[in-house]
């Protein structure tokens, strides 16, 4: 069957270091007859001719290569089609001997028509003298074995003409090609054809050398011979290596860079580096490749982005740069300074994105806005506690004094020393926050502290039908603290557990050990903190109670920051709300 191939019509196929074929380009359909799932998956000697398969792999082997291969193609209706291939071997780590993967291109070609020598050219008599003016190196084979070298080659191979005839030459051939030459030499025997080869010789004196070898059938004194033509390429491998070791050095730079590096193509990641796996929390680069560029950003980041490679792949700019929120497989928000550049992707259009973490910066931000707020809190609280105070003493010593003359308004006399209360609850709590009281720093037992705070709300908690549950990992946990500052911080934490539970539940108290810290949980059951309140937590005069000042959990997060620990709070609706406390074991703020 005669197939009419347009010869521009070029293939790309991704392999790894097996051979096994991990992509192949939409295009082989209309050349090999299958599509292209019916290819991915296959191993590529299922589609070469077994004429070929040694030539195929040994050319595979040697990663340097400056010219092509040619080999014969399976089509999915079993006729054999000749390619041209090359290819580009791409490291996934340092050196030479790491795993990769094989990048292949390959276009038809045409073998039938190649310029072919005359036979009765090398049967008169002039025929040593035409070949011994050949600019090439030549020699002339009968099945493998020396007939004739001229001048060039025999220069080229350190001999002279007469050291070369009679010479096996799979003498001169490196162990790693002679089983090739071998089935290049068989093939022209039963009239085949065999294309260019890259192989590694050795002159007489021992010296290596590296030849593109191209051979031919041909007559020579009336007998059917090899013609091999050899021409020098060592510099040229020379240089590739230099070129090859450039390009390591580039992967490497990708691959250990701090930022991900990725390449999108057609709206999914078909690239990106170790530092972007690490940033997502995937598993492998499986979990990352293949998928949806938007499918790890939040739902109001996506139309900005997909705009941001629109622009630049429309070529309207040569570089786009924004800010872009992700999740990760853990689910955790991480914010990133994005950059887009143009690149290709198997010559098609794609986008070189480059994310920087900027997760740690804007903590920061918001660490100095909450220390500022803090201070304003402050400020406002040292004024207010001490003017409010002193009048609030004088009205209250006035009520008593007016209280044990008067018994006729007693419910309005409970009501004002009621409300006087509440106020002088709010100033402490100013007071506390405007100047913490002078603490001094022990060893302190968390586990032990944690039951003591516990015995002391458990008949609050049980009022309200709440259970409070224990689970501590060891007997004791040693931190540097101050007692009645950890001891505040626990209230809280779990008067507000309580509290949120007004229908009854369970307070789960958990501590364990991570590296240098010791981890401390408070969850509750209760009905869940809404996203858009959670950012608000903490914040001063912020409360979702009813009768709440909106400065318990400020004062318990100072407290945790002048203890060098970390808090974090998880919470979803209708599931609870966990607070999660990191302090250190050993590190501590010293004495005041």
């Amino acid at each position: 069957m005669d197939y009419k191939i347009e010869k521009t019509a070029t293939i790309y196929a991704v392999l790894d270091h097996g051979g096994n074929i991990l992509y192949i380009s939409a295009n082989a359909s209309a050349i090999m007859k299958q599509s292209s799932k019916e290819i991915t998956g296959g191993h590529l000697t299922d589609f070469v001719h077994n004429e070929d398969l040694g030539a195929l792999k040994t050319y595979l082997h040697h990663q340097h290569h400056m010219y092509p291969c040619t080999f014969r193609l399976k089509t999915g209706d079993s006729v054999y089609i000749w390619m041209e291939a090359s290819m580009d071997y791409i490291h996934t780590g340092p050196g030479e001997n790491s795993s990769g993967e094989i990048v292949l291109k390959m276009a038809p070609c045409e073998l039938d028509h190649e310029p072919a020598y005359n036979p009765s050219l090398l049967n008169d008599g002039s025929e040593s003298a035409y070949l011994d003016q050949m600019p090439v190196p030549l020699l002339i084979m009968e099945n493998g074995t020396i007939q004739y070298a001229n001048r060039e080659a025999a220069g080229l191979l350190h001999a002279n003409e007469a050291e070369l005839i009679g010479l096996d030459a799979l003498q001169l051939i490196g162990d790693e090609y002679k089983e090739i030459f071998r089935d290049r030499i068989e093939r022209l025997r039963h009239g085949g054809k065999t294309g260019a080869a890259e192989q590694t010789w050795r002159r007489l004196d021992g010296t290596p050398i590296e030849l593109e070898v191209k051979s031919s059938s041909t007559v020579f004194q009336h007998k059917n011979s090899e013609l091999i033509v050899l021409l020098d390429i060592s510099a040229r491998k020379r240089f590739q290596r230099v070129l090859q070791k450039s390009r390591e050095r580039y992967q490497r730079l990708v691959q250990n860079s701090l930022d991900t590096i990725a390449v999108i193509h057609s709206s999914k990641w078909v690239f990106i580096n170790e530092s972007g796996v690490k940033m997502f929390k995937a598993a492998g680069y499986q979990d990352m490749l293949g998928k949806g560029f938007t499918q790890f950003m939040d739902g109001d980041q996506q139309q900005h982005a997909m705009e941001m490679l629109e622009r630049v792949l429309k070529g309207i700019t040569d570089s786009e740069v924004g800010e872009i929120s992700w999740r990760t497989y853990e689910n955790q928000r991480i914010y990133t300074e994005m950059v887009c550049i143009p690149t290709s992707y198997f010559g098609e259009p794609a986008v070189q994105v480059i994310l920087r973490d900027l997760s740690e910066k804007k903590k920061t931000e918001e660490l100095i806005l909450r220390s500022e707020k803090l201070s304003v809190a402050g400020q406002l609280a040292a004024g207010i506690a001490h003017e409010i105070r002193n009048p609030l003493t004088a009205i209250k010593g006035f009520l008593q004094l007016m209280k044990t003359k008067e018994n006729q308004n007693e419910q309005y006399f409970e009501i004002i020393f009621g409300e006087l209360n509440r106020i002088e609850l709010i100033l402490s709590e100013l007071l506390v926050l405007a100047k913490p009281q002078a603490s001094v720093f022990v060893k302190t037992d968390m586990k032990k502290l944690i039951l003591e705070v516990t015995t002391l709300l458990e008949t609050q908690a049980n009022l309200k039908g709440v259970y409070i549950e224990n689970r501590h990992e060891r007997e004791e946990a040693i931190l540097h603290g101050d007692p009645n500052q950890l001891k505040q911080v626990f209230i809280n934490l779990i008067k507000n557990a309580i509290d949120a539970m007004p229908n009854g539940g369970k307070v789960i108290i958990s501590s364990f050990f991570e590296e240098e810290e010791v981890i401390i949980k408070v969850q509750d059951e209760g009905e869940g903190i809404p996203e858009s309140v959670l950012t608000k937590m903490g914040d001063p005069f912020f409360t979702t109670k009813e009768k709440g000042t909106g400065l318990g959990l400020m004062i318990t997060y100072n407290i945790i920051e002048n203890h060098s620990g970390k808090v974090s709070l998880i919470s979803e609706p209708g599931t609870g709300t966990t607070f999660t406390l990191a302090f250190p074991i050993k590190k501590g703020r010293p004495q005041r």
